[in-house]
């Protein structure tokens, strides 16, 4: 009896190990795929940036623009960095990873965006955000379903209420 309980601890801990592990590996996987979109933005490379989305993600950039499937969000990068955000980096601060299941993770990435040259400025301007990133896992690699940049604004004064 002693040997069985002892057999069947065991096995428990070797299958809750292998869960840490693949937990460990999505993770890391999902790290470098987060990777991969700074990479290619620092080449701001709209190809490169498009490429980490399932062909039928989207994106709401943080000005509200949508691009739905990856050839629209490939325009959107397009636009965007020969516009004020040519020349930028892209830098996350911080990251989280949520694992809501074997194939589904939420990121959330605090991001800056530097060099900055919005119409009329005089002076590159940083912009910092925060990401929310839907991930799905399809054949064994992670994509982004879904990115929401977000610019959140100051809470309003409490003196005005």
């Amino acid at each position: 009896m002693k040997r069985s309980v002892s057999m069947a601890l065991l096995l428990s801990l070797c299958w809750l190990g292998g869960l840490a592990a693949q937990g460990s590996s999505d993770e890391q996987a999902l790290r470098a795929r987060a990777d991969e979109f700074v990479a290619a933005w620092s080449h701001h490379d709209a190809k490169g940036l498009a490429a980490i989305w399932a062909p039928d993600g989207d994106l709401i950039n943080p000005f509200g623009r949508v691009a739905k499937g990856r050839k629209a969000i490939e325009a959107l990068f397009v636009d965007e960095h020969a516009g004020m955000m040519k020349g930028t980096t892209f830098t996350i601060d911080s990251r989280e990873t949520r694992m809501l299941d074997a194939t589904t993770a939420i990121q959330d990435w605090e991001v800056t965006v530097g060099g900055m040259m919005p119409p009329g400025a005089t002076a590159p301007m940083s912009l910092k955000h925060h990401v929310t990133v839907v991930c799905v896992k399809k054949n064994g690699s992670w994509w982004v379903a879904a990115a929401r940049p977000v610019v959140y604004t100051p809470a309003p004064d409490a003196a005005h209420h």
